[in-house]
Order: C-alpha cells, then sequence, then structure tokens
C-alpha cells in the first residue's frame, strides 16, 4: 500500500523547479518609481513609470544560464511625472555594456545617443512627454537590443542598473507670465500695507 502525498508537496517541488530555472534575478529596485520586472534566461527586461525623476537602482543576480553569452537588456520608460525628459542615462555596476541598441521615443526626438562600458546617455532634441523604449522590449522588427556582457562574470554575481533622468525646465508661456505680474504687484502691496499696519 502507497502512502498518498500531500497536494502541497507536489505543488512547492513544482515551485522549486520553476524558481531553479529562473535567470536574471531581480534581488530589489530602490526608489520610489514604480517598476515591473519582465527578466528570464539570457534577457533583463523591465518597466519603469517615472513618477519623481529621482534615480532608480534595479539589483540583480546572475545565474547559469546567463552565461552562455551576452544579455540582452530591454526597458519601456515611461513618463508619468507631468514634465518633459530632456536626458536619460543607464548606468551600470558589476557588468559592463558589450553594444548598443535602439532607442525608440514615443514623441520626442533623440538629439544624440552615446554609451561607454558604464553607461548609455541619450539626449532628447525635442522633450519626451510619454515614453521611450530602450532597445527592443515589443520585439519590432526595426527595433534591436542592447547588449550586457557576461565575460568573466559566474552565477551568483550581482549587478545594478541605475536610471536617471533629466527634466526640462517650465518656462511659463508670455501669456502666463502677464497673468502673474499683475498677481505679484497686488502680493507685494499687501505685504507693503501690513508692515505699515505693524
Amino acid at each position: 500500500m502507497h502512502a498518498k502525498l500531500p497536494a502541497s508537496l507536489f505543488l512547492a517541488a513544482g515551485l522549486a523547479l520553476a524558481q531553479g530555472a529562473q535567470a536574471v534575478v531581480l534581488q530589489g529596485a530602490s526608489g520610489s518609481n514604480p517598476s515591473a520586472d519582465y527578466s528570464g534566461a539570457g534577457t533583463v527586461a523591465f518597466d519603469l513609470d517615472l513618477a519623481t525623476f529621482a534615480p532608480t537602482t534595479f539589483r540583480f543576480t546572475l545565474e547559469e544560464a546567463d552565461l552562455a553569452g551576452p544579455l540582452a537588456f530591454n526597458a519601456l520608460v515611461r513618463n508619468i511625472g507631468g514634465a518633459a525628459l530632456e536626458q536619460f542615462s543607464f548606468s551600470l555596476t558589476g557588468i559592463t555594456f558589450a553594444a548598443s541598441g535602439s532607442v525608440t521615443p514615443a514623441f520626442g526626438t533623440i538629439g544624440a545617443v552615446s554609451f561607454g562600458p558604464q553607461a548609455a546617455n541619450i539626449a532628447f532634441a525635442t522633450p519626451e512627454w510619454a515614453e521611450f523604449q530602450f532597445g527592443n522590449p515589443f520585439g519590432a522588427a526595426a527595433g534591436s537590443d542592447w547588449l550586457l556582457a557576461t565575460t568573466g562574470l559566474r552565477a551568483g554575481d550581482s549587478f545594478t542598473i541605475t536610471a536617471a533622468s533629466t527634466v526640462a525646465a517650465e518656462v511659463p508661456e508670455p501669456g502666463t507670465a502677464a497673468m502673474m505680474v499683475p498677481a505679484l504687484c497686488m502680493l507685494g502691496l499687501m505685504a507693503a500695507r501690513r508692515r505699515k499696519r505693524g
């Protein structure tokens, strides 16, 4: 007679096997911007929602499946903070860029893209108000992945990717500035009256 094994044991074993097959594990993200991780074997991929324009740092750990060649790196960066992006960068620690890929803005225009071993910088000629694709997160025919070098790295090594942005300074339109002048004059007049009374 065979003992019946509990279903929870099979569930736990299934989860353990699924986690063992996982690769490029996101250990955590620092910063206040929401993100979603889509990384897998040989690919680092995430969505980042820029709500505050404060830097966000992602910490990843490599697994054996990631070491066969360079890692593909893709990100969808959504601008939900209400200001226009002028520049954006990804900085690396513990890993380096092997090759550049595409950068596709939704509405802005790319001025220049530069990269070195530790950083990729994007300058928008026309500020981006909505989102841009770093690499090819949707697998479009016209896009290409950025690549991260894994030479010399081992399973268990960790690396970080820090995303940082620069937003356009808000310059009021002439009509808005014209309406502000009388209001500022009125505030100055009220402050002067208070000083006379006090």
